[in-house]
């Protein structure tokens, strides 16, 4: 049975995810569990790793939902959110915002620290985003076969092209639904 490994992008499922939900007019939370139980299906789940960035000082209510995913034995691998002015082009007003810096560069050297040592045979991918494409294709050439698991709508041309193999959560979005 291959070796499976699940990377999933927090930032991305959680925005791709609220987006199905309003399109659809849809109020349901994902269960990473049965996420991870269901694109892992016919391997042998080695690891899941979630990315997210977090504020320094962590809310009680993403605190809890990070020792849940910790409590189900899925890994974190957090980077601090960095504080960015931002300009509104209607108004010129300023205003600082967090945002994520490093995320996806982690998750990319996971994609590749897990081909150089070949520690799994399949790297299954829960994002759309195409920036993790050139590090995909150095997984690929390295013998790893990659899945991509993302929302139709979500999911970049490139990465699209890099899988070996698309999980499309449209057509598996019921059985992730959180009880």
């Amino acid at each position: 049975m291959e070796k499976s490994l699940v990377l999933i992008d927090g930032e991305n499922i959680f925005r791709s995810w609220g987006t199905y939900c309003r399109q659809n007019n849809i109020k349901k939370d994902v269960d990473y569990v049965k996420l991870i139980n269901k694109v892992t299906e016919g391997t042998n789940l080695l690891r899941a790793i979630f990315y997210d960035g977090v504020p320094e000082t962590i809310p009680v209510g993403k605190k809890k939902f990070l020792e849940a995913l910790q409590h189900n034995n899925i890994q974190l691998k957090t980077k601090i959110l960095k504080k960015r002015s931002h300009k509104c082009l209607d108004c010129n007003v300023v205003s600082k915002r967090d945002v994520q810096k490093g995320v996806d560069v982690s998750l990319a050297t996971d994609i590749l620290r897990h081909s150089l040592q070949n520690s799994c045979d399949v790297c299954i991918i829960v994002s759309g985003d195409e920036d993790y494409k050139d590090a995909i294709e150095v997984a690929k050439e390295r013998g790893v076969k990659i899945w991509v698991v993302s929302f139709k709508n979500c999911l970049s041309k490139e990465l699209r092209l890099s899988s070996d193999k698309l999980i499309l959560l449209d057509d598996i979005f019921e059985s992730l639904v959180k009880n």
